[in-house]
């Protein structure tokens, strides 16, 4: 099996109130690449899907940001994903924003009709918000009413895609609905964001698990694991890694970092448990990079390499 890095530099998940502003994360998976391979990590030829910046701004209210001009890109991921799955290889894909893994995931699911799981790994967010009018920093609202969102951007949605929960009139909402995520072996570490009215009743309604900081801390990342290896006993399963759910004292290479998250033990020994069960591993997507956030002799980004490094050369064989 070899590791197949597919490129897809995507920074349209987010947006400022609409306004497109390119970011740090554009550049990232050609640093990602370059960083992994100065570790030896033995890689095919990469791949590159191109993402073009939107030709003009969205609109301020729009509750699903940048929609039309993210499905293209999405689609054409999702192929590679699929070509590449079909040689029974494995796909790294390198990403912008989280956005990625809306692609990642319908790549597999068209070859794996009967479901697949999803591991998000790390996760500041639970990125389970869902279309709907933006009220930015309205906090009375979001905290009161299910009905609004934050900011229409999709990269805070991507959970909430992958599991069918966009609205059929949007682009996206169409070309998601063919995603076979399954909830039952889905779940989502390292959250410790607030959770709006709409993230409560979304995360009821996904029933997928969510493990937030306080829930790690308290039942110990032992537990995690048990569960994601009862996941990974269902049957094939997708692992995702926002580095944004990393501790923003060791991964400093993010545009928007939170306080506490996860740290490198914590990866390595998940990407560890994962192992064992390698012949039900689809692919890997790591996004939200930002390298100019990194300091001048790019310390996050080769930590996180190193600890990466281990995980894909098992996978070689």
């Amino acid at each position: 099996m070899r590791v197949v890095p597919i490129l897809f530099p995507s920074d349209l998940g987010r947006s400022d109130r609409g306004r497109y502003q390119e970011g740090g994360e554009r550049g990232a998976p050609d640093v990602i690449l370059d960083v992994l391979e100065s570790e030896g990590v033995r890689m095919a030829r990469p791949i590159a899907v191109p993402v073009a910046p939107p030709t003009a701004d969205d609109r301020e209210d729009a509750p699903l940001k940048f929609d039309a001009a993210l499905a293209g890109p999405v689609k054409a991921l999702a192929e590679v994903v699929a070509a590449v799955n079909a040689a029974a290889d494995f796909p790294l894909i390198l990403g912008g924003d989280h956005s990625a893994l809306l692609g990642h995931v319908l790549g597999h699911s068209s070859r794996h009709a009967h479901g697949i799981g999803l591991a998000v790994l790390a996760d500041a967010y639970a990125d389970l918000a869902t279309p709907a009018p933006p009220v930015y920093d309205d906090k009375d609202r979001l905290t009161r009413d299910p009905e609004v969102t934050k900011s229409g951007n999709v990269h805070r949605m991507v959970v909430a895609g992958a599991l069918r929960m966009f609205p059929a009139e949007t682009e996206l909402g169409r070309l998601m609905a063919a995603s076979t995520v399954r909830a039952d072996q889905t779940s989502v570490a390292g959250v410790r964001t607030p959770a709006w009215a709409q993230i409560r009743q979304n995360e009821k309604k996904a029933g997928i698990e969510v493990w937030r900081m306080e829930r790690l801390e308290f039942d110990g990342e032992g537990a995690y694991r048990s569960v994601l290896s009862r996941h990974l006993a269902k049957g094939p399963i997708v692992l995702s890694i926002d580095v944004g759910g990393l501790d923003p004292d060791m991964m400093t290479a993010v545009r928007n970092p939170k306080p506490d998250g996860l740290d490198w033990t914590f990866l390595k020994r998940t990407l560890e448990q994962c192992l064992p069960h390698v012949d039900r591993l689809l692919g890997l997507d790591i996004t939200e990079l930002d390298p100019t956030r990194d300091d001048a002799h790019q310390g996050s980004l080769i930590r996180f390499a190193e600890t990466l490094a281990p995980f894909l050369k098992r996978l070689q064989r």
